[in-house]
């Protein structure tokens, strides 16, 4: 199965106790409301936790008198040494933290530093090279058209989650956006939800930490 927004939507309208009605067929059937509860619910989850699922491998092709490169969206992940995996040609790249008043210089990159949504390398590259960024994306799922996307907005768009974690990944979202939409936490159903959302947080999280296979990973 593969958990979209419509799937989503129906699941969390459906609950106990819910205000919104469910058996929407399309994005023009939904109410606006719940679907900004869920994509917050998912961003709550999704960022609290640097789950494997979400490491990614960004890959680029430096040039030749070029040293300014787009970073990916997300954070760069440390190894255990502390240090940013960045690396060029296999070979780990190191920070320069204060990048200011640095001489022009070419050759083969052996540091680098960060500047807005750019990573400069230095020495300046003389020639082609392959760097390789680990980093924790922030992209929680994809579009029809199999592009990354940081909010689900339509009906298909869909969550980037392992088949086997969907469920209780499910649940526990379902169970974090009925708790935000209850306004009072006085409310006689607000415990409940919070009880099923921190149980949900739990199994989430026990499971997916469950195939790290002991990976330390520093943001």
């Amino acid at each position: 199965m593969t958990i979209t927004l419509l799937n989503l939507y129906n699941s969390a309208a459906s609950q106990e106790w819910s205000m919104y009605d469910s058996g929407a067929a399309s994005k023009d059937e939904m109410e606006e409301s719940l679907i900004i509860a869920l994509n917050k619910a998912i961003h709550e989850i999704l960022y609290s936790y640097p789950f494997y699922f979400r490491e990614r491998t960004h890959v680029l092709f430096t040039m030749p008198n070029i040293n300014s490169y787009e970073i990916p969206s997300g954070l760069i992940i440390k190894d255990s040494c502390g240090k940013f995996c960045v690396k060029l040609n296999g070979k780990t790249l190191m920070l320069i933290k204060n990048p200011h008043n640095l001489e022009d210089k070419k050759g083969v990159p052996e540091w680098f530093y960060f500047s807005g949504n750019n990573m400069y390398l230095y020495p300046k590259p003389i020639e082609k090279s392959i760097i390789t960024i680990d980093y924790i994306t922030l992209s929680i799922g994809e579009n029809a058209s199999g592009e990354e996307i940081f909010v689900l907005k339509n009906a298909d768009d869909t969550i980037s989650i392992p088949e086997f974690l969907e469920e209780i990944f499910k649940d526990a979202v379902i169970s974090r956006t009925m708790l935000n939409t209850i306004s009072s936490e006085s409310d006689e159903n607000y415990s409940a939800y919070k009880k099923q959302s921190e149980e949900a947080y739990r199994q989430l999280i026990k499971y997916a930490k469950g195939v790290e296979q002991n990976k330390t990973i520093k943001i």
